[in-house]
């Protein structure tokens, strides 16, 4: 069974599982190499019931998209303990896709809490992604070719939310 997550104002929700995915908790932070990052700490629940959660760093920055600006938020999921992670939550849940369509769709759902947002005053985008190291290592079968960067990032999920400011 797909986990199909659709927007919901603070969250992201899996009608068939019953996975609610709310905004995470987030909070700034630094590597120790000196990079800022954005910390993202998610909780999964089913009813009003946690049943798992993920933390994982991030970055944002200001882009230019076809012709406008957009504030991109890239969640970091390159990391194979993070792959395996999300692998064991596919286990918890009971779910039968493949490994990378589970990944794909969970990393949607991290994305898409965002989604459902009515106040934000610029273009938003939040872009999941991974390596093909970190899934090679963590057992996952590379994807299609065509799905691959050039520097070895795996594009998983994407959402983009216009400006919606009153």
């Amino acid at each position: 069974m797909r986990l199909c997550f659709e927007p919901r104002p603070y969250s992201s929700f899996d009608p068939v599982s019953g996975i609610t995915i709310p905004r995470p908790r987030v909070l700034p932070g630094e590597l120790a190499d000196g990079t800022v990052v954005t910390e993202y700490q998610y909780a999964f629940y089913h009813g009003d019931k946690r049943v798992g959660g993920l933390g994982f760093h991030g970055t944002d920055q200001l882009a230019e998209i076809n012709g406008h600006t957009e504030r991109v938020f890239t969640f970091d999921l390159g990391h194979d303990w993070l792959i395996t992670y999300m692998l064991e939550f596919k286990t918890m849940v009971g779910n039968s896709d493949t490994d990378f369509s589970f990944l794909r769709d969970l990393a949607q759902g991290l994305a898409m809490a965002y989604a459902g947002q009515t106040d934000n005053v610029e273009d938003l985008r939040y872009v999941a992604i991974t390596t093909v190291s970190a899934l090679a290592i963590a057992g996952v079968l590379t994807p299609d070719r065509g799905l691959v960067a050039s520097d070895s990032h795996v594009v998983l999920a994407e959402a983009y939310v216009p400006v919606n400011a009153h």
